[in-house]
């Protein structure tokens, strides 16, 4: 008994704990949760026989209204919501429910203008009748005279002009001057660059040119541009003065030529004239060369026309006169037709091996004016060709 009054007189003690933390939750939620518990409205049922009260919700501490009726019920007796004004109703042009504007009669000024002539075009209207220009000055009728010596430009009062067209010319440019006009209009050959600036190197490929001339064995050295005050045609931008062809192989007077002539001659030289000579009577060696003519501001010698401008004028042209051999006789161009002897061979051999080197070879056999020399040249033609006669 000892024991469970012990117990007993626990259990109390606990219940009555119990009270104080069941109001200590509730205070708990009431301050977690204070918006849905205190924003609900108060419905209470309408007294009988009054009319429903407006419904309202009264939140926290705000003065209390009229009891509204119960949320079914309020929402149910609320007046319906206003309807939107009624639109008009469409004019008898437009289907009902289309929703568009009544259209406007058009007026005059808006009604759109008919082209006149078409097929289905309407009658005109009688125009009004338009008032004479009148003078802006003394403010009468105009005449045709004063019509004729009004500017253009100026329209009379109250009449519109016509737009003037827009100008593609630019106003910051200057207006040319009829009374000068340009130096290519007057003169459409001037405007193009003289023959012989077009045949100008580089200064790398005439160091280049130069570089291979030495390694040739060639004695030449660049020299001033060559121009001719009478046919600005006619010069060399960059030439060399020749004076050795090969070593040992002197021409006989120095020669002005392009780089690229001389190249061409050293190689012909090397390759086929030197070889050739030694087919001749007594292996002799050739000492010099007879130039004819180098650079000459002339036209085509021997051709249909002579208007044109030869190869020479241009430094690409030489003449080969005749060879000097180093046992003192000499060897000169001629015509040998037929006769069979060494010579004869060697001077085609050399002008047949020519045609491998230069463009043009001209020689005995070719025509008159080339009877006594040998013409070279390295003109360009289209597709490589090459005049061999």
């Amino acid at each position: 008994m000892g024991g469970r009054d012990t117990r007993m007189g626990r259990h109390p003690a606990v219940g009555a704990r119990v009270p104080p933390l069941c109001l200590g939750l509730s205070l708990a939620l009431a301050l977690a949760f204070p918006v849905p518990l205190l924003s609900q409205p108060v419905l209470r049922p309408p007294p009988t026989g009054s009319q429903p009260p407006v419904a309202g919700a009264v939140a926290g501490g705000a003065a209390e209204a009229p009891a509204p009726a119960p949320a079914s019920r309020a929402i149910a007796q609320l007046p319906p919501p206003p309807r939107p004004a009624a639109a008009p109703e469409p004019a008898s042009g437009s289907p009902p429910g289309s929703g568009r504007p009544e259209r406007k009669p058009e007026t005059p000024a808006s009604a759109p203008a008919v082209a006149k002539g078409g097929d289905d075009a309407a009658p005109d209207a009688p125009a009004a009748p338009t008032p004479a220009p009148k003078d802006a000055a003394t403010g009468k009728p105009a005449t045709d005279s004063d019509a004729a010596d009004r500017p253009q430009g100026g329209a009379a009062k109250g009449i519109a002009s016509e737009p003037a067209p827009a100008s593609t010319h630019d106003p910051g440019a200057a207006a040319p001057d009829a009374a000068h006009p340009p130096q290519d209009a007057a003169d459409p050959a001037m405007s193009a660059a003289p023959l012989y600036q077009g045949l100008r190197e580089s200064r790398v490929d005439h160091a280049l040119c130069r570089v291979g001339l030495r390694f040739l064995g060639v004695e030449a050295t660049a020299a001033p541009a060559v121009t001719d005050p009478d046919d600005r045609d006619c010069g060399i931008a960059r030439p060399v003065e020749v004076r050795a062809i090969q070593p040992g192989l002197v021409l006989e007077s120095p020669a002005l030529m392009r780089c690229e002539t001389a190249r061409q001659l050293a190689l012909w030289m090397r390759d086929t004239v030197i070889p050739a000579a030694r087919w001749l009577e007594g292996s002799p060696r050739i000492s010099s060369v007879a130039l004819g003519t180098s650079y000459a501001c002339r036209g085509v010698v021997g051709g249909a026309s002579t208007a044109r401008l030869s190869e020479h004028a241009l430094g690409n042209a030489v003449d080969i006169a005749g060879f000097g051999l180093a046992d003192g006789r000499r060897l000169s161009i001629a015509p040998r037709g037929d006769s069979g002897t060494i010579e004869m061979a060697f001077q085609n051999a050399v002008q047949a091996g020519a045609c491998l080197y230069f463009t043009t070879v001209l020689g005995p056999g070719s025509n008159e004016a080339h009877d006594d020399h040998l013409h070279l040249d390295i003109k360009a033609r289209r597709n490589d060709f090459r005049l061999c006669q």
